[in-house]
């Protein structure tokens, strides 16, 4: 096998990467945060989870939390200050809040003796910021 088993990996997933997108699932919950202590910003966190079954019996999971502030007179910039309040939270290490995003990593192996482990990493994230309208009644 070229590349100790990539090709094979490739020419067994490329067949079923349709029957995954079809399959695959989104849950949001709304999680307003006004209850939390010390943690109001942002306002609400939108959870999304993405699940594709592309290996059987191992579906892989994908949660991205998605960050609404409301800064409905203080402005824009007031919202980025929380999104910065925010990321300061999920990554001094001082435990105040458990890392936000969380990625699937497979390791295709010939034993596949069903091993997991969780690792947490620091990894950029880029947030594209946009300013909506406040929604009226």
């Amino acid at each position: 096998m070229k590349g100790r088993g990539e090709d094979s990996l490739a020419a067994w997933l490329l067949p079923r990467l349709q029957a995954a997108m079809q399959d695959a699932t989104v849950q949001l919950r709304l999680h307003p945060q006004r209850e939390a202590e010390r943690n109001k910003s942002p306002d609400f966190v939108l959870e999304m989870e993405v699940r594709v079954p592309l290996f059987d019996g191992v579906p892989l999971v994908v949660q991205v939390p998605i960050l609404v502030e409301v800064e409905a007179g203080a402005g824009f910039e007031n919202g980025l200050q929380d999104l910065e309040r925010y990321v300061e939270r999920s990554s001094d290490g001082s435990g105040r809040q458990a890392p936000a995003i969380q990625l699937p990593f497979v390791v295709a192996t010939e034993a596949a003796a069903g091993n997991r482990a969780v690792v947490v990493r620091s990894l950029p994230v880029q947030f594209l910021a946009v300013e909506v309208a406040v929604p009226r009644k």
